[in-house]
């Protein structure tokens, strides 16, 4: 029996992992990191040839995004049974979040996709972490 992983709880876990996701996130807009990350992302999407300034994306909008995406992953991953299909649901959220700067580029926006990505790298991999150390659910 010592041996055994213990019971999970993915809808509260998923849920204390995007929180945490969302704190880490909240800290590293607050030392500028994740503006690093946009000021990259703006340089991009003005190389691709589009005419005009790009415009500021509104803070609320990206962290509705941020907050949506987060838990959505959270749990997703949580309820997922298998390595693989949790590391799909990763990177599938991770490359939907990167394409979503081109696109935002096509409506003269400018996409702050450091806070979300955090969010995501960090929420992806805690729930990794709490799924190997838990019994996966059936």
């Amino acid at each position: 029996m010592r041996d055994r992983k213990p019971e999970p709880h993915p809808g509260a876990a998923a849920l204390a992992i995007a929180a945490m996701a969302l704190v880490v996130a909240v800290v590293l807009q607050m030392i500028g990191v994740t503006g690093k990350v946009d000021m990259v992302a703006a340089e991009m999407s003005k190389e691709f040839g589009l005419e005009g300034e790009l415009r500021q994306l509104g803070g609320p909008v990206i962290w509705t995004y941020t907050v949506l995406v987060s838990i959505g992953l959270c749990q997703a991953m949580l309820h997922a049974p298998g390595n693989w299909r949790r590391m799909v649901l990763v990177v599938s959220s991770l490359i939907l979040t990167v394409t979503w700067a081109p696109v935002l580029a096509l409506a003269s926006y400018a996409a702050p996709i450091g806070v979300p990505l955090f969010a995501l790298l960090w929420g992806g991999v805690g729930s990794e972490i709490y799924a190997l150390r838990h019994r996966e659910p059936e």
